[in-house]
C-alpha cells in the first residue's frame, strides 16, 4: 500500500476523533455553565427577592398578582427601614465598634502568627495547638465569665488584690456598653475568629523566602523593623484575605453585640429588632413588615457588598496564593 492510500484511509479516521474530542468538549462545558448558572440563581435568589420586595407598597402585598414587578412601586420603605434602623447612629456604632476591632485584629494576629512561623521556643507547638483550640471553641461557651470580667473590670486583677487591704476599697470599672469590649480581645489577639487568623498568616509567612529577613538583619534591622518593612510590603495578598473576613465577620457580629451592649447597638443588632420592635412602633404589622425588612437588610448588606464588588477579582486571586489548604 503507497503512502498517499495510507494518508486517505488516516485522515478521516482523525477527522473523526477531532470531531468526537470537540463535542465532548462542548457538551462539558454546556454542563459546567448550567451548574453555574444554577449555582448562580440559588445564591442570588434571597438578594434579587429582597430587592423586588423592598419596592413594593401595601396594595401590591395584598395583590396576588404581584410577586416580582411591583405595580405601585414605593422608595417609602426605604425611609421606613431608615428611620427604624436609626441608621446614621447605628452605622456609626459599627464603625467604632467592629471596624475598628477589625483593623486592630488584622495587625494583632499578623505580629503573632509571625512570631509562630519565625522563631523557634519552648512549648511553640502547644500554644500553637491552643490558638487553634480558641477558634474551635463557640463564644457562647465564653460569653458568662467574659461579661462578668468586663462588667467588673479590675485591670489585670490588681483592683482584687488592692481590695484585700483593709480599708481599701477601690470601685471596679465596667467595660459594658463601651468599644473596649470589643478592642481589647482584637489587641490581644483573642477577637472574633483570630485563632483562623493567625493560622491563615502562619501558612503564608511559612513560605516567605527568609534571605529577605536574613538580608534586613545584616542591614541592622531587628525582628520588629523586619516585620513592618519586609514581611508587610511582602504579604500583601494574605492582608486583603484576611482584611476581607474580619471585616465582614464583625461587621454581622450579633450575639456578642447584644450581650455586651444596652443601647447604642450596632446595626445587626438594629435589624434584628426591626421587626419586633421597631417597625410595629411606625404601624407597620407582620403582615405589611416583608418591604420595609427587605429594604433594611438590603442597607445593612450594601456597604459590604459594594466592598466586595471592587476586591473580588484580587480576593478570588489573593485566596488562591495565601496557603489557606496547606
Amino acid at each position: 500500500m503507497t503512502t498517499e492510500k495510507k494518508l486517505k484511509k488516516t485522515v478521516p479516521f482523525l477527522n473523526k476523533h477531532k470531531l468526537k474530542e470537540t463535542g465532548a468538549k462542548t457538551v462539558v462545558s454546556i454542563f459546567r455553565y448550567l451548574l453555574l448558572i444554577a449555582i448562580s440563581y440559588i445564591i442570588l435568589y434571597p438578594l434579587f427577592a429582597m430587592l423586588a420586595y423592598s419596592f413594593q407598597s401595601k396594595s401590591d402585598i395584598m395583590d396576588t398578582s404581584v410577586t416580582w414587578i411591583s405595580k405601585a412601586g414605593t422608595l417609602e420603605n426605604y425611609k421606613i427601614a431608615w428611620e427604624a434602623l436609626e441608621y446614621p447612629t447605628a452605622l456609626l456604632n459599627t464603625v467604632i465598634v467592629h471596624l475598628v476591632s477589625a483593623f486592630i485584629e488584622i495587625f494583632s494576629c499578623a505580629i503573632a502568627a509571625y512570631g509562630f512561623s519565625r522563631f523557634k521556643f519552648k512549648g511553640r507547638g502547644l500554644l500553637f495547638g491552643v490558638v487553634l483550640f480558641t477558634a474551635i471553641v463557640p463564644v457562647q461557651i465564653l460569653v458568662i465569665p467574659l461579661f462578668l470580667n468586663y462588667q467588673f473590670f479590675g485591670f489585670g486583677y490588681i483592683v482584687n488584690l488592692l481590695n484585700l487591704i483593709p480599708g481599701v476599697n477601690i470601685p471596679y470599672v465596667s467595660l459594658i456598653d463601651s468599644p473596649l469590649t470589643f478592642w481589647l480581645p482584637s489587641l490581644f489577639g483573642v477577637g472574633l475568629r483570630s485563632g483562623l487568623f493567625i493560622f491563615i498568616y502562619r501558612q503564608f509567612f511559612m513560605g516567605l523566602p527568609k534571605e529577605l529577613e536574613e538580608a534586613s538583619w545584616i542591614d541592622g534591622c531587628n525582628p520588629l523593623m523586619t516585620f513592618f518593612r519586609v514581611v508587610i510590603p511582602s504579604s500583601g495578598v494574605v492582608f486583603l484575605t484576611v482584611s476581607i473576613f474580619a471585616i465582614i465577620w464583625h461587621w454581622n457580629e450579633y450575639y456578642q453585640s447584644v450581650i455586651f451592649f444596652t443601647n447604642d447597638f450596632p446595626l445587626s443588632v438594629m435589624l434584628s429588632n426591626i421587626r419586633a420592635e421597631a417597625l410595629r412602633n411606625l404601624g407597620y404589622y407582620d403582615a405589611f413588615a416583608a418591604p420595609p425588612v427587605s429594604a433594611a437588610c438590603l442597607m445593612f448588606i450594601a456597604p459590604v457588598l459594594i466592598m466586595y464588588l471592587f476586591l473580588q477579582k484580587k480576593f478570588i486571586q489573593s485566596i488562591d496564593r495565601v496557603g489557606i489548604v496547606g
